[in-house]
């Protein structure tokens, strides 16, 4: 496969350099890096991935396709944020290079321009859902692509349109999103659901509003710039709630009053606690890689669900899963092996019903390659399991009619 030679600006130029010369290759990052403990090869951890971005920057190495599998294998997790004590952004190492790598491969280019069209297009995405949608029912559709279930009809959302007499009012919008809104209308209307029961008035995005989160994780920057000049218009005033945790990763950086569903319900605990239920049914939470290593806010899901459930968390210290935008589409072997080390992890705790995740694409992924010894448990968002223990929401999405 050609890659495209370099014009006079040096390879991995818009890299900035004082990022790189911050890693001091302490090997801090390794435990929490899924790829380098499936393959236990440098060139597949961040230490090794930045030493080769800064090899190829600098001259020493060129830019062949060994140091093209080896970027293109990161996950872009960011579990190694969080880890590294020297404060790298290997985030902002990792972005601009596969930017690169995306612009100079024609065919990476093409795949992910064509898979990414419909996004923001609302027509050519519920068309598309429909297509899929019967193909899933004929079988016909390979688990690789970690696909949810896929609906015939869009859901059509509830919301009230005054809030209650005698309330002061109170208003947030919900970020509906392109894929959200075709594919996850439950969660919406969960969400919906769950802050009108405190009082909120909610308004909705409209459909065609995608804030670019795959597109920039595919390296196509200047169509996600595209997207998120796009969200800066319309969102301006807060707070903008979102329940997909990729989305938010990236709505935060230019979205003021962005806030991930969970956190808000976070800060009005005292109040939801009143409002619901409680349940002796044991919920294991997934932390998305969006929330626990981005934002860092993963956590409010654990206070939020233990208020109202016996919760658990993954006993493996939040490694991703290997859903990673498309990195499941396109490094489909990896992405098995590091999933396969989730349900290794889950089978270690006491056996559940549920397992909540904030982040649509692992819940796709987790769900779609479900083990047999695992088809027992059930794969929420974690707002669907705070709606269905509302004192006023009626049980209707339960298997076989029975109570959660």
């Amino acid at each position: 496969m050609k890659i495209a030679r370099s014009t006079s600006e040096s390879n991995f130029s818009a890299v900035n350099e004082e990022d790189l010369v911050s890693c001091v290759s302490c090997g801090l990052c390794l435990p929490h890096c899924p790829t380098y403990r499936v393959t236990g090869l440098d060139a597949s951890s961040p230490r090794g991935r930045i030493s080769i971005i800064n090899g190829v920057r600098s001259g020493a190495m060129p830019l062949d396709e060994a140091v093209i599998d080896a970027l293109e294998s990161c996950v872009q997790c960011m579990g190694c944020l969080p880890a590294c004590p020297s404060g790298v952004r290997y985030d902002s190492i990792i972005g601009p290079a596969i930017d690169e790598i995306t612009q100079r491969r024609r065919s990476r280019r093409t795949r992910f321009t064509l898979l990414l069209a419909p996004l923001g297009r609302p027509g050519l995405l519920r068309g598309l859902t429909v297509i899929g949608a019967i193909a899933q029912r004929l079988r016909l559709v390979p688990r690789k692509l970690s696909l949810p279930p896929l609906p015939l009809r869009r859901t059509k959302l509830r919301a009230a349109t005054d809030v209650r007499p005698g309330e002061e009012s109170k208003s947030v919008t919900l970020f509906t999103g392109c894929v959200m809104s075709e594919w996850y209308g439950p969660v919406h209307q969960a969400t919906i659901d769950v802050l009108e029961s405190l009082g909120y008035q909610v308004a909705l995005t409209d459909t065609a509003l995608c804030c670019g989160a795959l597109h920039r994780h595919a390296g196509l920057a200047k169509k996600a710039e595209t997207f998120e000049e796009s969200c800066k218009e319309a969102l301006q005033s807060g707070p903008v709630i979102f329940n997909s945790a990729g989305c938010g990763a990236n709505l935060l950086d230019f979205v003021p009053g962005a806030v991930d569903i969970m956190t808000f319900l976070a800060g009005h605990l005292d109040e939801l606690t009143t409002l619901v239920t409680r349940s002796e049914e044991l919920v294991l939470i997934h932390d998305p890689c969006h929330l626990r290593n981005i934002q860092r806010s993963h956590m409010h899901t654990h206070e939020v669900l233990a208020s109202m459930y016996r919760t658990a968390a993954i006993p493996d210290e939040g490694l991703c899963c290997g859903a990673g935008g498309t990195y499941s589409m396109f490094q489909a072997d990896m992405a098995t092996t590091i999933l396969d080390r989730k349900y290794a992890a889950i089978r270690t705790v006491e056996p559940a019903r549920f397992l909540a995740s904030g982040n649509p694409g692992c819940s796709a992924h987790i769900a779609g390659n479900m083990p047999p010894d695992q088809s027992r448990l059930r794969v929420c968002h974690p707002v669907e399991l705070v709606a269905f223990r509302l004192k006023s929401h009626p049980v209707v999405r339960e298997q076989g009619g029975k109570r959660i």
